[in-house]
């Protein structure tokens, strides 16, 4: 049932898939009007999450204040061999999980009301960010509720390139100068098609299929590359050597922050380190924007630390039924 306006703060539940996209105007708005608000929490991405991943349990809380869309909590109920649990919306591709704008209290509580009265004795708000307020909130009546350390975040400076890798950065541009030039160019969502191919090249020689060897993923992001580029959410950058592909990142936007999500890189080309070219390309850029924090969300590769990275560690949260 689609949310009906109101004139005072209220909380109120959305388990239909059509009234969910019809929030889409709402939502962008308070995603735009939301400081600190993440690539990961606008309706071009989760949408489309949705549309590829979504089950017949659609359990999604919305906060409004004056009438106007004030909070969002994307969930839903997905059936497991030991039960029902419910999850958030973007679950598994998604790195930072998290209620969108004010109310995220009442909305947790609406979500665990309606799908404990279903049968639900379990709730996992995983990928939870060190910004947010789910878990400060209190325990509904009728659940427990368990917070851990979760996944870590390196999150570097985009203005301060540490200075070994700022030499590495000099040599290898003179290498791909003297290699017949090195130039990069944003490719658009167009692009997507060059990440996934250097992306799957690299981790098949490194024995391992990586995220987008899967083909419901890969579907996915085909479908959310062209949302987040109308959005002005997207910049997929692509470092060429000589005129050909050498790396090429996947990388999301918001107020003052990059967030990096997919690289490839030719192994061929590895004498002059394109992923690292590539990186300092689009630091650089981002700082000349504005853009102070350059985060590479989940995983501790070296290479994030390498570049001045400093772990912020996401939460999990697991609510029980009692």
């Amino acid at each position: 049932m689609r949310p009906e306006p109101s004139t005072r703060s209220s909380v109120g539940l959305i388990e239909d898939t059509a009234a969910f996209a019809a929030l889409e105007p709402e939502w962008d708005a308070l995603w735009r009007a939301t400081e600190g608000a993440c690539p990961f929490q606008h309706p071009a991405w989760l949408l489309p999450w949705w549309g590829a991943f979504g089950t017949a349990r659609l359990r999604v809380a919305y906060w409004r204040a004056e009438g106007r869309l004030a909070g969002l909590f994307p969930a839903y109920v997905l059936e497991e061999a030991d039960g029902p649990k419910l999850l958030p919306v973007g679950a598994g591709t998604t790195d930072h999980l998290d209620a969108l704008g004010a109310g995220a209290e009442p909305m947790l509580h609406a979500v665990l009301d309606r799908v404990g009265s279903e049968g639900v004795r379990r709730a996992d708000l995983i990928d939870v960010p060190p910004r947010s307020g789910l878990p400060g909130t209190a325990v509904p009546p009728g659940w427990s509720a368990a917070w851990a350390e979760g996944a870590a975040c390196p999150v570097a400076p985009t203005g301060a390139i540490p200075p070994g890798v700022a030499r590495k950065l000099r040599m290898n541009r003179n290498r791909a100068g003297r290699a017949g030039g090195w130039a990069v160019r944003e490719a658009g969502a167009a692009g997507f098609e060059t990440v996934v191919a250097l992306h799957q090249a690299r981790w098949a020689a490194d024995g391992e299929p990586g995220i987008l060897a899967d083909m419901a993923v890969l579907a996915c992001l085909r479908s959310v590359m062209p949302r987040l580029e109308a959005a002005g959410l997207l910049r997929l950058a692509v470092l060429e050597v000589a005129g050909v592909a050498a790396a090429a990142t996947l990388a999301l936007l918001s107020p003052g922050r990059i967030w990096f999500y997919a690289t490839g890189y030719d192994a061929e080309q590895a004498f002059v380190s394109p992923g690292t070219l590539l990186l300092g390309a689009m630091l650089e850029q981002a700082a000349a924007e504005g853009r102070p924090d350059a985060h590479f969300l989940r995983g501790q590769e070296g290479y994030k630390y390498a570049w001045g990275g400093v772990d912020q560690m996401n939460r999990d949260g697991r609510f029980t039924r009692v």
